[in-house]
């Protein structure tokens, strides 16, 4: 039983690679977890982040000695190695989310955009947007509703469009759109630090749940009450941001801090 972990190396370990590895155990500690870095970054103290792509051969040599996974998650690529990866997952078989990473939170691009990253779209079961990212995937559709829009773009793959980030201050509300069906996950948000690393560690949720067997939408139901859950239990990192639990940080629970 495996999962396949692509994606950016983030060296605050906050968000990237080693994020979906820890969130990925914690999900599924069963399940044999196969990684391959696409870009190493320079990112998290607050300036500008800047990625530089792997060498397509690498990767290609790495994954291809791979064995055959039942889900791969996909994160940061670089717009050089999107046609790259598209290829390598396209043939699988397995149910492949791809967390569309445009920018670092912290600011500056990473190599990725909404035209360079067509190819992986194209084969993704899922892609795990945010707002910002949603819209920017839409250019171009009819956006007088987002949800709309991306249920015309998407047809029939699946977009989790995350909440986080949306201005209700008191609510959150994720949303699996899914062609002209939406299912919506509300929740009070729980005023505190927003850590580093909850878009990875979701879309990384949801590829651990659909591995071990589930159903799109009960992955995704498990991934999103798992999140909120470890959100709670923010430490500090290196960049000095919230970071999400790690086992391997000695933390105190937080309650009554994150959403």
């Amino acid at each position: 039983m495996t999962l396949w972990l692509l994606g950016g190396h983030d060296p605050t370990h906050g968000a990237g690679l080693y994020r979906d590895l820890v969130t990925a155990k914690a999900i599924a500690p069963t399940l044999e977890r196969r990684f391959a870095v696409t870009a190493l970054t320079t990112q998290g103290h607050g300036g500008p982040a800047e990625a530089v792509p792997v060498a397509a051969a690498r990767l290609r040599r790495r994954v291809r000695s791979w064995p055959r996974p039942l889900a791969i998650k996909v994160g940061l690529v670089p717009d050089p190695l999107a046609q790259v990866v598209a290829q390598l997952v396209a043939d699988i078989g397995a149910p492949v989310v791809v967390d569309p990473v445009l920018r670092a939170s912290d600011g500056g691009s990473l190599g990725a955009s909404p035209e360079g990253l067509a190819p992986l779209l194209a084969v993704a079961t899922v892609v795990t947007p945010n707002r910002d990212e949603a819209r920017a995937l839409v250019t171009g559709e009819d956006g007088g509703d987002l949800l709309i829009a991306l249920g015309q773009r998407f047809g029939s793959t699946a977009v989790l469009l995350k909440g986080g980030h949306e201005s209700d201050p008191a609510t959150v509300t994720d949303r699996l759109i899914h062609g002209t069906t939406i299912a919506r996950w509300s929740r009070p948000r729980i005023p505190g630090p927003d850590p580093r690393g909850t878009g990875c560690a979701l879309a990384t949720a949801v590829a651990a749940g659909l591995a071990c067997g589930q159903r799109l939408e009960s992955a995704v139901a498990a991934a999103v009450a798992w999140l909120d859950r470890a959100r709670i239990r923010w430490h500090r990192g290196c960049d000095g941001r919230a970071h999400l639990p790690d086992p391997t940080v000695a933390a105190p629970a937080r309650p009554g801090t994150a959403v």
